[in-house]
């Protein structure tokens, strides 16, 4: 295989070799060239695309995204963090999340991983209304990995009732993110020990609780959100279980502590 065939055959279905076979040298100077060479046809396809055929302008990036990523987020890490570490966690989370822009997008790639820089590419695409590099592309709204969040302009924008989107993707780098980078005391490990069969779950729950409590601080008119929530909404990620989602949002919201109903649900 040349790299003409890789690069053709990772923009097609963002898989690659891992060893970068296809180029020279050694493994670490095959990684090196390789990945650099597959995101750099992303960016070109990405730049192509976004000035060429696209109906929808991408957002521009909010000039405060650090203070409203912190606002949104708060109570969620007050709530699932010990006290004494939420405020260092807070003031970490921030710079963890990234605003995907046809302007940003060649920086944001140039250290991820391609597998991720390919995901990314097709965020925006579908932001833009311009074609996807495959037609079995998920339907994301964010991406989170390795310790970081991507989201799009419109996340902090839109008004749904039900939905934020940073919030969602800031509750799984709660269990991408570990004490150790914090400097936090022993034990080692994830902030949050979330078993990945949870997280989906785990992340819609607290996007769900964070809009319910944000809009109504009474006991029964959460327990009325919550109604509505089951009636009109359905979780678009088949990796969501939601008999649990709706078992959990009801025992938060017949509790005092509702984050902490979620928080001890998503580690057990």
């Amino acid at each position: 295989m040349t790299p003409s065939d890789e690069i053709e055959r990772f923009i097609a279905t963002g898989e690659h070799d891992p060893r970068f076979a296809a180029w020279s040298g050694s493994l670490a100077e095959r990684r090196r060239v390789g990945a650099a060479a597959l995101k750099d046809v992303l960016c070109r396809i990405v730049g192509y695309r976004s000035a060429r055929g696209s109906p929808f302008a991408s957002g521009r990036v909010p000039a405060d995204v650090d203070v409203q990523v912190r606002d949104r987020v708060s109570p969620m890490v007050r709530g699932l963090v010990p006290s004494a570490d939420a405020d260092r966690l807070l003031d970490l989370l921030p710079s963890r999340v990234h605003v995907v822009t046809p302007s940003t997008f060649g920086s944001l790639v140039a250290d991820v991983e391609p597998g991720t820089a390919w995901d990314l590419a097709n965020l925006l695409l579908d932001d833009i209304g311009a074609p996807p590099l495959s037609d079995d592309t998920p339907q994301l709204d964010g991406l989170a990995d390795a310790g970081r969040a991507w989201l799009l302009p419109r996340a902090f924008a839109e008004a749904r009732p039900f939905s934020d989107v940073v919030v969602h993707e800031v509750a799984h780098l709660l269990h991408g993110i570990r004490r150790e980078a914090l400097g936090w005391a022993p034990p080692a490990g994830l902030v949050l020990p979330v078993p990945p069969r949870r997280r989906e779950t785990f992340a819609y729950a607290c996007e769900v609780w964070a809009c319910v409590t944000r809009e109504a601080p009474a006991a029964d008119a959460r327990r009325a959100l919550l109604s509505t929530f089951r009636a009109t909404s359905t979780p678009a990620d088949a990796r969501v279980s939601r008999s649990q989602l709706d078992g959990l949002l009801a025992s938060a919201a017949d509790s005092a502590g509702g984050w902490e109903v979620i928080g001890a649900w998503a580690v057990r």
